[in-house]
């Protein structure tokens, strides 16, 4: 008698260790988000977080800090059509109107086009946000711009890609504003 429950609580100690393996695989790959992990990258006084389908690159702006691209929309010539860029630029005057001037200039583009604009925090600092579109040799893209200000530097983090990949890859860069340290 002794022998039957031995080996039944052997079989249901077995069942219970076999079962906890499943629970903690199906969890496992439930968390990694179908290998998306996620990177970290501090640099210029900004850490943000950002999914590992996204990596560093490079960027043609002078007051780049850093750049993300998404990963698969680089092209054949190694250009990302969808990235997000950080800047930081010396204040020479007030911060709004360094901004205003900004935008002023760029309206005088015609390929550039105001979406919206107004007031926004990143970090518990109070920013300024841009929404505009623009053309280069026929490919239009929307940019979402914040805009906030530290120690007489103006911080620019600018989402860009072509219009029809504008709204589903947002989410990430709305994800770096809302998680974004700025030390």
């Amino acid at each position: 008698m002794k022998n039957k429950i031995l080996k039944g609580s052997i079989i249901a100690f077995i069942f219970i260790i076999c079962l906890m393996f499943i629970t903690v695989g199906v969890s496992a790959e439930s968390n990694s988000n179908n290998g998306t992990t996620i990177e970290t990258l501090s640099k210029g006084g900004l850490s943000i977080t950002y999914p590992s389908n996204w990596g560093y690159s490079e960027a043609t702006s002078n007051y780049s800090i850093m750049a993300i691209s998404k990963l698969d929309s680089i092209d054949a010539a190694g250009v990302s059509q969808v990235n997000i860029n950080f800047e930081k630029q010396p204040l020479t005057m007030d911060f709004y109107t360094f901004i205003n001037n900004t935008y002023r200039q760029m309206q005088y583009d015609s390929s550039f086009k105001l979406i919206s604009s107004g007031d926004s925090m990143i970090a518990g600092k109070p920013a300024l946000e841009y929404i505009y579109t623009s053309n280069d040799n026929g490919l239009e893209r929307e940019h979402k711009a914040v805009w906030f200000e530290k120690g007489g530097q103006a911080y620019v983090i600018m989402y860009s890609a072509p219009l029809d990949q504008f709204e589903s890859n947002l989410y990430v860069f709305d994800y770096i504003i809302s998680d974004i340290q700025i030390t």
